[in-house]
């Protein structure tokens, strides 16, 4: 999918003082040499002739494995006043997150920039916290030439997502058309869904905001819109006294499988333990905030997983396999987390030491039941 750099940018120049060429330097923390920018194309109207400079008052370091110093390719969108809505009080934001409706939010502008590399696909920086400043332009781009510009970008997006469609088609991979699929090839499907998932969700977030982004995703997906219409049914009988709330039982619709039971019994460990000791915090990159995270995902892993089991259905077994092969990857992630947070200091670990021990009984279990079901599936 994308490389999103914006994280790891400490400073950066784009100029667009040449009609048709877009060049610049964008300097990553950690990298001793500059991203070189040679695109073709045009910055939008607020930046097209002049020269941007801007910096990240909070560079990051990170992994830039395979990503080329030397970015020749196309201009996406580019602009620094791209409308967002950012909260009206940044400092109390993650303490309202879970009141989203008392969150104020104001309108604000965002650096975007966004090209398509030969080597790397798309790349892409979105901020509204960067600090920068454009220079009186040389040339003016006119309306005619920043629309042309625009549909040049949306072809660009078509292409990449053209390219990642036909990456994870698989080329070996037979599905069959009557009977089950194997451990095998219900992973090849999986990461297919998972795939068309991200490039579903990465068309979103680009274009959410267009009138046009039905019609733009649908044509990027392969997908065919039907004009539908929908007559709405009004039931004047119908009345709120009707509904019983006593009439749901949550643990109706909670999955019991005993592996299931066990994580989510585990994760409540963990919250607790960290929680009452304040070892979580605002920090993303704080390993007890990821033990914590990656031990709700392999909830959710599991769950994918087991749910049908859990109510007496009959999955296929190698669809069983294949998710349970999801979960143990989310296992062992944690496992790794829970020993990088370990090796902070810290007083009384004998907490830390009994729920290693539950998560590798955990993963044995995970490990067990994948070998009865492929036993199952022959």
């Amino acid at each position: 999918m994308a490389w999103r750099i914006e994280k790891y940018v400490v400073k950066g120049e784009i100029h667009n003082k040449v009609p048709g060429m877009v060049i610049g330097l964008i300097w990553l923390k950690g990298l001793n040499k500059p991203l070189e920018l040679n695109l073709k194309g045009n910055c939008y109207s607020d930046m097209a002739g002049a020269r941007l400079v801007f910096k990240n008052p909070d560079p990051q370091e990170g992994d830039y494995s395979g990503l080329d110093l030397f970015q020749n390719g196309v201009v996406g969108d580019m602009t620094a006043s791209k409308k967002v809505k950012l909260p009206a009080n940044p400092e109390t934001f993650e303490e309202d997150f879970a009141n989203r409706s008392k969150i104020e939010f104001v309108m604000g502008n965002c650096l975007y920039l966004e090209w398509f590399s030969e080597t790397n696909g798309r790349v892409l920086i979105e901020s509204p916290y960067f600090q920068w400043r454009v220079s009186l332009p040389k040339w003016r781009l006119s309306t005619k030439d920043e629309e042309e510009q625009r549909k040049k970008n949306q072809q660009a997006m078509m292409g990449f997502m053209d390219q990642l469609s036909q990456a994870i088609e698989p080329d070996e991979t037979e599905f069959p058309e009557d009977g089950e699929m194997n451990e095998f090839q219900w992973e090849a499907y999986l990461q297919k869904s998972d795939a068309r998932s991200d490039m579903l969700l990465e068309l979103f977030e680009k274009y959410e905001d267009d009138p046009n982004c039905e019609d733009i995703i649908a044509e990027a997906m392969g997908w065919e819109i039907e004009s539908v219409e929908i007559e709405e049914e009004h039931n004047d009988d119908w009345s709120e006294e009707e509904i019983d709330e006593n009439s749901f039982d949550e643990e109706e619709y909670m999955p019991n499988h005993p592996l299931i039971t066990q994580m989510m019994d585990l994760t409540s460990r963990i919250f607790y333990e960290t929680e009452s000791r304040k070892l979580l915090s605002d920090d993303s990159n704080n390993p007890w905030n990821q033990l914590l995270w990656h031990s709700q995902l392999t909830v959710s892993k599991l769950i994918a997983a087991l749910e049908e089991v859990a109510e007496g259905m009959d999955p296929e077994p190698g669809f069983v396999v294949a998710t349970l092969k999801r979960a143990l990857h989310i296992v062992h992630l944690t496992i790794a987390t829970l020993e990088a947070a370990a090796g902070l200091e810290m007083k009384g670990k004998n907490w830390v030491v009994e729920i290693r021990k539950d998560l590798f009984v955990l993963r044995e279990s995970v490990l067990n039941l994948m070998q009865a079901y492929r036993k199952q599936g022959g």
